[in-house]
């Protein structure tokens, strides 16, 4: 009996790391189920030197922006303190969470959705004790904020945006005058895409335009 249950263990094992490998090599259903996390490796990837949250801003048709996030009944936290919205990298689901806000309170019609992303260095996360043994100069915290998606009231993505760290990337690839002659002169350049948010396939994100009075 020992030995039919090692053996059927062993054949689960391999079973399943035969499967997240697959699933990686392909990219077919990574993100299909919860459990993939568990067999898919993708162990520390995309550590980066900052921190990013996500806000929610709904404006109305008055002109008067509201803040979505936290909702009035509180944030759903699924691991340590940060909300759920700060876990959509890729804003697959930051539509359906402000849309089910506005489904459950009172307020004007909205016109639109905004998505912004908070950005600051990671080094500024330490308590200030420590920042004082550690930094000579003052703890002066700089945060960035982009705009990553525009999306209807009824959770609709309309438009998205890279993050902030990406658009770094991108801007210094570009004020690299070796990498722009390289482009201008190579007649197959290279094309780098990623999932959409609507999709999650390996289409190219869709075109982003901001309306007017958004920054």
């Amino acid at each position: 009996m020992k030995k039919w249950l090692a053996t059927a263990f062993i054949c689960c094992y391999l079973g399943a790391l035969s499967v997240g490998f697959l699933a990686h090599t392909f990219t077919f259903g990574v993100g299909s189920h919860p459990a993939m996390y568990f067999i898919v490796w993708d162990m520390f990837c995309g550590w980066s030197a900052h921190s990013s949250e996500l806000h929610l801003i709904a404006e109305g048709e008055s002109g008067d922006y509201y803040r979505l996030t936290p909702a009035p009944w509180g944030d759903f936290v699924p691991f340590a303190t940060g909300p759920r919205q700060d876990y959509d990298a890729h804003n697959m689901f930051t539509g359906k969470i402000a849309a089910n806000i506005l489904r459950h309170t009172s307020h004007e019609a909205m016109l639109r959705i905004l998505v912004v992303e908070k950005s600051w260095p990671k080094k500024f996360n330490v308590p200030d004790n420590v920042w004082a043994q550690n930094y000579a100069e003052p703890k002066d915290v700089q945060f960035y904020y982009r705009v990553r998606a525009e999306v209807t009231p009824d959770g609709t993505t309309t438009g998205v945006r890279n993050s902030w760290l990406e658009s770094q990337v991108a801007r210094v690839m570009t004020d690299n005058p070796r990498l722009r002659q390289d482009a201008r002169s190579n007649d197959s350049p290279y094309i780098v895409t990623r999932p959409t948010q609507n999709h999650g396939d390996n289409s190219p994100a869709l075109p982003f335009k901001l309306s007017p009075n958004a920054q």
